[in-house]
């Protein structure tokens, strides 16, 4: 079973942000076109890489001390609202677009990420650029989900394969369920209150909770619910989940394919957990 937030696996979930970051690097150096579309987005290549960059740096900022978060307007939309306009200021301001001098910085970048999240008090959350809580196990999570899905948005831009391991996967799910609630799709959840479940085949089990437009989430057998009070359980191959949850492919193949699977006392909510939440 994967763990989230102890020493060990602060250790290995960095490591495996390094090795994505040097997948990266590789593919960037492999001759990708830095003007090439990226499907399902309005970046090109050298967009995502410079994305890749940026992110990393301020990230490391944010842990170090040496930036701080933007201030609370009260105005400035949801989290991935708030997400999307930090990118693009980031991009704004850095004009590299050159897949090989990117590919450098990646691996830098990806190295000064880890040390500085590794080196920071682990108890002590800070404030990402779109304003969500997150612990420095939260935030290797959520950067190695970074790291993953823009190498396969870049390796589609160039007809290449990027195979994502399940025990990669596994490390990231943590960070996305830690951060859910942030990203709950208020309208679309207004009318319902339900409790999932999501089960993987490592054993993990978190639950997913919403009450007409609030969201709670966390280990199922932790203070966010006793097992069996799920109202759906969804049983999904951890890369399954992982790809559909940040909308790199659409939940019906996976479901056909028996990768995602639903259950429980209501297992017809299944069909709406995409929908609850708006994909960073």
């Amino acid at each position: 079973m994967v763990r989230h937030g102890t020493i060990q696996d602060l250790e290995a979930t960095g490591a495996a942000v390094s090795r994505a970051a040097g997948r990266t690097a590789e593919l960037l150096r492999s001759g990708i076109d830095p003007a090439a579309p990226v499907p399902g987005l309005s970046w090109s290549a050298g967009e995502t890489a410079a994305h890749l960059v940026t992110d990393l740096r301020e990230h490391t900022a944010l842990l170090t001390g040496t930036q701080q978060p933007p201030a609370d307007d009260g105005d400035s939309g949801n989290a991935a609202q708030r997400g999307a306009a930090a990118n693009r200021a980031q991009l704004d301001a850095f004009g590299e677009r050159d897949p090989v001098v990117l590919a450098s910085l990646v691996e830098e970048a990806a190295a000064a990420f880890v040390a500085a999240a590794e080196a920071a008090p682990s108890g002590e959350p800070i404030v990402t650029a779109n304003r969500v809580l997150m612990t420095p196990a939260t935030l290797l999570a959520i950067v190695l989900g970074e790291q993953l899905i823009h190498g396969l948005d870049l390796a589609r831009s160039a007809g290449r394969p990027w195979p994502i391991s399940r025990d990669d996967a596994l490390r990231v799910i943590p960070g996305v369920i830690a951060v859910a609630a942030d990203y709950l799709d208020k309208r679309a959840a207004g009318d319902l209150s339900a409790v999932y479940e999501l089960r993987f085949a490592s054993g993990e089990r978190y639950q997913f909770a919403v009450d007409h437009g609030r969201a709670t989430a966390g280990p199922a057998d932790g203070a966010h619910g006793a097992a069996g009070a799920a109202d759906c359980v969804i049983t999904a191959d951890p890369v399954a989940f992982l790809l559909v949850g940040y909308g790199r492919t659409g939940q019906w193949g996976q479901i056909l394919r028996g990768k995602i699977r639903a259950g429980g006392r209501k297992p017809w909510l299944a069909m709406r957990f995409g929908s609850l939440l708006i994909s960073p």
